[in-house]
């Protein structure tokens, strides 16, 4: 039951003298509540998620193929586990890329990227990099880096694939 500021004033003014008031319950919120910044945020940018990755592909030179799972696209070589080179979240602001070579995450450190090293669950992993808040003006700012790093990323999971056969 919505009420009129003439009605307020009148409850408030009765508070105040001492006299009672009916209580009466809430009504139910018909407008969700806000949500936090950090998830506007994050429903704003998938679309701006789905062209990193896009950008990611024309960066290989178009030779993986664009994966849209449930949580991240993945650039994936051929089928079967441990086939995504790149992961691009959906949901958080972060790149994973494989990188072996130190003078390429020297490179992306002396350019202003804090590449951190991913939480490696299994030995195939041991060389996975996450680049956080990695955006596409970044990517387009580092072309020539990212191309780099792409590659580098495709040859690591081709290497692997390689010895497990």
């Amino acid at each position: 039951m919505e009420r009129t500021i003439e009605q307020l004033e009148e409850i408030e003014k009765r508070l105040r003298e001492g006299k009672v008031v009916k209580i009466e319950p809430m009504p139910r919120q018909v407008v969700p509540p806000p949500q936090a910044e950090s998830v506007l945020k994050s429903e704003m940018v998938k679309e701006d998620r789905r062209k990193i990755a896009d950008r990611i592909v024309e960066l290989s030179n178009g030779a993986l193929e664009l994966e849209d799972a449930k949580s991240h696209f993945s650039l994936k070589i051929g089928a079967g586990p441990y086939s995504n080179a790149v992961t691009v979240s959906k949901h958080f602001d972060r790149v994973n890329f494989f990188i072996t070579s130190t003078d390429l995450l020297g490179k992306a450190e002396a350019e202003g990227f804090k590449p951190k090293r991913a939480e490696a669950k299994k030995p195939w992993h041991k060389d996975r990099f996450r680049f956080w808040e990695l955006g596409l003006g970044d990517i387009e700012a580092h072309e020539a880096l990212f191309r780099e790093i792409v590659r580098e990323s495709v040859s690591v999971i081709m290497d692997k694939k390689a010895k497990k056969k």
